[in-house]
């Protein structure tokens, strides 16, 4: 496993800490180590992400032209 140091200001800080306090671990209890909490977010926002490409499923027309939808695809 390879580590990665991250350095946050203080403004970050606070909300990395209120986060702690409000999104739980997968088994309920509360995350009260940083790097866990990065994890954490960046699991959700990766799932987010996934998410949203996967509801990504423009009706094109048969010019396979740009949807339309301002998302930037080429279909």
């Amino acid at each position: 496993m390879k580590n990665i140091n991250i350095e946050i200001n203080e403004k970050y800080r606070e909300y990395l800490d209120l986060l702690k306090q409000v999104i739980p671990n997968a088994d309920g209890s509360e995350i009260k180590d940083d790097s866990r909490m990065i994890e954490v977010l960046i699991d959700s926002f990766i799932s987010f992400i996934q998410e949203q490409w996967e509801e990504h499923d423009h009706e094109h027309g048969e010019d396979g032209g740009h949807c339309g939808s301002g998302c930037g695809c080429s279909h």
